[in-house]
């Protein structure tokens, strides 16, 4: 949770509505005000914070 959190507050309102709020990207489209397109690129952005933020990092990895 604290990953999400972390994410600027544009990324966290959309990754909420499609995820928690079960909104589709029309939905939360006209919920913002914003074009489709822009909750789209706003979702993969998240997406790609949250994967950074979750994977570790090569420090933390277990080599063979």
């Amino acid at each position: 949770m604290e990953a999400i959190t972390e994410l600027p507050e544009h990324l966290r309102e959309v990754l909420v509505l499609v995820l928690a709020e079960d909104l589709s990207y029309p939905e939360v489209a006209t919920a913002l005000g914003i074009p489709v397109g822009t909750v789209k690129s706003r979702m993969s952005h998240a997406r790609r914070h949250l994967s950074a933020r979750l994977s570790p990092s090569p420090a933390r990895r277990s080599t063979p």
